[in-house]
């Protein structure tokens, strides 16, 4: 993944599973990071982190935390979790994009798999739900999900469901993985 080396917060959503069963995610956690830049050794640092919703966590990383413009390492743990590991590259070179902030969207494709061998799956009924900015994931006005081909599905976003800089989908259906899609908006 790479983040934007810039002067205000980024928000990075992880999901973090029961260290029982491995899938489950898990509620209720107190989150502990620690961070590498560029090789060094791993040190605790303490961005905001916000419970939003089962197993999703929204880390708010601010400038301290991504002044770098190179590798950036993080170890997230949780009691009775399991630990996630993320590698990031922070760089100066600005993201484009031709998905514009507050304008809908309609035919956006993305991959389902299945749940067991992780291979693309159809005939799945599918729901889509969107975050914004870190914050909940909702339902919004996101429409029209259907099957196009091979594992492949599509959705329409409706303006309000990009009215952000960041906007992250998740698609999930019965025996299939969660299909997450970050989206950044320009304006």
């Amino acid at each position: 993944m790479r983040f934007l080396k810039q002067s205000t917060t980024r928000n990075l959503m992880v999901f973090l599973v029961d260290s029982t069963d491995h899938v489950t995610g898990k509620t209720g956690l107190t989150v502990t990071i620690t961070a590498s830049k560029d090789g060094a050794a791993f040190i605790a640092i303490t961005p905001t982190v916000t419970e939003r919703g089962t197993g999703w966590y929204n880390l708010a990383l601010t400038t301290a935390h991504t002044d770098t413009l190179g590798d950036l390492a993080l170890h997230v743990t949780g009691t009775a979790a399991d630990p996630l590991d993320l590698a990031l590259q922070v760089g100066d070179v600005a993201t484009t994009s031709n998905i514009k902030k507050n304008q809908a969207l309609a035919n956006f494709e993305f991959l389902m798999t299945d749940s067991t061998n992780h291979q693309p799956v159809t005939g799945k009924t599918v729901t889509c739900t969107r975050s914004i900015d870190g914050g909940a994931f909702a339902a919004g006005t996101l429409a029209n999900v259907a099957e196009v081909a091979s594992g492949i599905y599509r959705v329409d976003f409706g303006a309000g469901d990009l009215n952000g800089n960041a906007i992250t989908l998740r698609c999930t259906a019965s025996a299939a993985d969660d299909t997450l899609v970050t989206l950044v908006t320009a304006p």
